[in-house]
C-alpha cells in the first residue's frame, strides 16, 4: 500500500467516513463558500484555525471534489508550507497537487470497482469523480 492511500485509510478509519464534509466538520476544520472568478478552493489557517474555501460557483459534486482534494493538502502537506496554485497556469503538476488528487480520489472512491458492463465513464460518474480525475485512481 502507497502512503496516500494509507493516509487516506487512515483518516477514514479514525473518523469513520469518506465524505469529506463529515471528515472536515470531525477535524474541526470550517468549511466556507466564496464566488471566486477562478480559483476552485483553498486552504489556509488563521490563528491556528484551518478553514477550506470552495468556490461557490461550483456544482455540489465539484465542491465534494475541491473539499476532498483540499483535505488531502491538509493530510499530505508538509505543516507550514505556504503555496498558493491555480493549475490552469502552468503544463506542470506540482507534487503537491498530484498528492491532493491521488488523496481526493481515493477518499471518494474507496474500494469501489467498475460493475460489470460499467463503462470507466458511468463508474466514476456513480463515484462522484470527474472522468478525467480517475488517472489518478491506482488500480488495486
Amino acid at each position: 500500500m502507497d502512503y496516500i492511500r494509507e493516509t487516506v485509510e487512515s483518516v477514514v478509519q479514525e473518523y469513520g467516513t469518506r465524505d469529506p464534509y463529515r471528515l472536515a466538520q470531525a477535524m474541526g476544520i470550517d468549511v466556507e463558500e466564496f464566488p471566486f472568478q477562478r480559483i476552485k478552493g483553498l486552504i489556509i489557517e488563521i490563528a491556528q484555525q484551518v478553514v477550506i474555501v470552495l468556490n461557490s460557483r461550483l456544482p455540489d459534486w465539484y465542491k465534494r471534489l475541491v473539499l476532498a482534494h483540499e483535505l488531502g493538502h491538509q493530510q499530505l502537506s508538509p505543516k507550514g508550507a505556504g503555496y498558493f496554485f491555480i493549475s490552469e497556469c502552468t503544463l506542470m503538476e506540482p507534487r503537491v497537487e498530484y498528492e491532493a488528487n491521488r488523496f481526493a480520489v481515493e477518499l471518494l472512491t474507496g474500494d469501489q470497482e467498475p460493475e460489470i458492463d460499467e463503462t470507466l465513464e458511468q463508474f466514476a460518474a456513480r463515484v462522484g469523480v470527474p472522468v478525467e480525475m480517475m488517472r489518478y485512481r491506482v488500480i488495486r
